[in-house]
């Protein structure tokens, strides 16, 4: 073989084994992510970013803003040590950039959709961009606009197409149809029953349910004797979207997993909150991977023990009657946020 053929192999065999340690390197910090172990997985997640691979530093970026309950280790980090992993910030520097920032100038297609998808403009166009790049989750917020400030026959319009989550219909729903009593809960609990029972704003059981799936805990009834709370169970334990409460509850509490997912529907702030545990990069982690993983349902747990109440000085789980809806739920609770202290 002549020399620079020889030479050139040798350098595309060395590319090809860095490019497949990167990946295995890759792959190995997500599955310890998704075991929960922030620790090791999210500097390994860095080093990663700063050698330049695309798909850690969109990660990164995603876990940033999306992890609904922060470990006692993300918690505890000094400001600068937490920049340093979710940030590109150059010596002689203190702030840096966003890993998506930093993808998203060398014209990487799914970063720039990605921080399109944070603005308040209504734009359907957006939301097929992002299904067609396979991240269908990240239409949530997008959806959540259009519903709130695009024009009558935009909503009409996506109401019907292929692209708009099925969770968040009752949204569109709530936003499109004629106002009615706590009509974002009303929407909720007509998807929830799914035409197997009437639901009409016209009576305290109804009116006390929709307020609890609209907002959550403080906002509606919470009696076990509230005629729609079996549907209500059973939708959580059992839909797709709450995969993480109900392998947590069905788990950990037994026969007392229904009241332990209502416990946590209270908790998270009702309906429109608890579907939206998700996978933060569907092209690294799919949807149904990350519903089934030890970090969604420590994500439920920890996001639960960390709510606190309008005023932001008492923790919600503190109060009395989380533990009447469900002890086991309150006991898990109790018991992680003492790994915080």
């Amino acid at each position: 073989m002549p020399f620079l053929a020889r030479l050139l192999f040798l350098i595309l065999a060395a590319s090809a084994a860095t490019l497949a340690q990167a990946n295995e390197d890759l792959e190995q910090a997500v599955e310890l992510w998704l075991q929960g172990n922030d620790q090791q997985s999210l500097p390994m997640l860095a080093d990663l970013a700063r050698s330049g691979n695309a798909d850690a530093r969109l990660l990164l970026a995603r876990i940033e803003t999306n992890d609904l309950g922060p470990s006692p280790y993300r918690v505890s980090l000094p400001s600068a040590e937490a920049r340093a992993l979710f940030r590109h910030v150059p010596k002689g520097t203190v702030f840096g950039r966003t890993w998506l920032f930093m993808e998203a100038a060398v014209e990487n297609e799914l970063a720039q959709a990605l921080m399109r998808a944070v603005r308040p403009e209504p734009d359907p166009d957006l939301i097929a961009e992002l299904n067609r790049l396979g991240e269908r989750q990240a239409t949530d917020y997008p959806t959540r606009i259009i519903a709130l400030y695009g024009p009558q026959e935009m909503k009409e319009a996506f109401r019907q197409s292929p692209d708009l989550l099925p969770e968040l219909r009752p949204y569109l729903d709530y936003l499109i149809g004629p106002p009615e009593p706590r009509g974002d809960g009303i929407a909720a609990l007509r998807h929830i029953t799914a035409g197997q029972q009437p639901v009409s704003a016209d009576d305290p059981e109804t009116l006390g349910m929709a307020g609890i799936l609209a907002l959550g805990y403080g906002y509606g009834d919470i009696s076990a004797s509230n005629r729609w709370r079996p549907a209500v169970e059973g939708w959580l334990l059992s839909a797709q979207a709450t995969r993480p409460i109900a392998g947590l509850c069905t788990s950990q509490c037994g026969s007392e997993a229904p009241s332990c997912a209502f416990a946590f529907l209270a908790l998270f702030g009702g309906y429109y909150e608890v579907i939206r545990v998700d996978s933060p990069l569907e092209k690294l982690v799919p949807q149904e991977r990350f519903l089934s993983s030890p970090r969604a349902r420590l994500m439920v747990l920890r996001k639960a023990a960390l709510a606190r109440a309008e005023t932001n000085l008492t923790l919600l789980a503190d109060r009395a009657q989380i533990a009447e809806m469900s002890q086991c739920a309150a006991d898990l609770i109790a018991v992680e946020r003492l790994a915080y202290q």
